[in-house]
Order: structure tokens, then sequence, then C-alpha cells
């Protein structure tokens, strides 16, 4: 059995360490109490929730996780995106522009060379010439 002196030391070390945490506790109601009054100031206020969150993340009393939260809720409201660019390729209007080019280059080419009106006439699709001699081998008598 313990002495009587020493169930007195270890009740006054219990009763010290209730009235730490009695303490801690009392502070930190004391914080949300002010965390709570800067609300309820808020709400009787006409602060938009842009400020809200400006006022948390630039108060020093904020632990560094609530300030990365409310600056990462306030950034798309203080910083714009960049414009999204969107490119739509048509291909069918594509292959038709590049066909029409083809076609222009080759109309060029054709008026470049010069006409040969002296020479020998081409035969025709059916073999002959331009005289009928395809279409009638045997002359007439």
């Amino acid at each position: 059995m313990t002495a009587p002196a020493d169930y007195i030391t270890q009740l006054e070390q219990v009763v010290r360490e209730q009235m730490a945490e009695i303490d801690q506790l009392r502070a930190t109601i004391s914080q949300k109490d002010q965390e709570l009054d800067g609300l309820i100031a808020w709400i009787a206020t006409d602060a938009d929730a842009l400020g809200a969150l400006q006022s948390v993340y630039a108060d020093p009393r904020s632990s560094p996780a609530i300030k990365t939260k409310a600056a990462i809720g306030a950034i798309a409201f203080e910083r714009s995106k960049p414009a999204s660019v969107s490119v739509v390729v048509d291909f069918k209007s594509r292959v038709h522009d590049a066909r029409m080019q083809t076609v222009e280059l080759r109309k060029q080419e054709w008026t470049r060379e010069p006409l040969d009106l002296s020479g020998p006439t081409p035969p025709t699709v059916l073999g002959g010439d331009l005289g009928g001699e395809a279409l009638d081998p045997e002359p007439a008598a």
C-alpha cells in the first residue's frame, strides 16, 4: 500500500495535468470564439465569398492548410484562365482546297505551253485521225 504522502503527490500531479489540459481547451475555445465572431461579422456586412476567402488566406492566425484551401478557392476569381483555342479542321474542305489548287496550277502550266498548230494531228481516242479513217477503214471508190 502506498503512503498517504505519495498518494497526495500523485493526486496533485493529476490535478496539474488536468489544469494544463483545461487551459489548453480554454485557449482552443477562445480561438474558435474569435473565428465565430469573424464569421458573424462577415455575414453582417455586404462582403462576398471572394472577400471572405481572401481574408482567410491573408489572416496570419490561419494555419497553412487553411490558407492553402482558401487560396485555391479564390484563385479562379482573382486570375482569369487563358482563353481556350479550338481548331476545327474540316477534312472535306481541305481536300477540296488542295484539289482546286492543283487544278489552278495545271491551268497555269497549260497556258504556258504554246500550241503547235502546224504539227500533225494527234490520233483520236478511237485510234484514227480526224479524217474519219478509224470509222471507215475502206476508202470509197
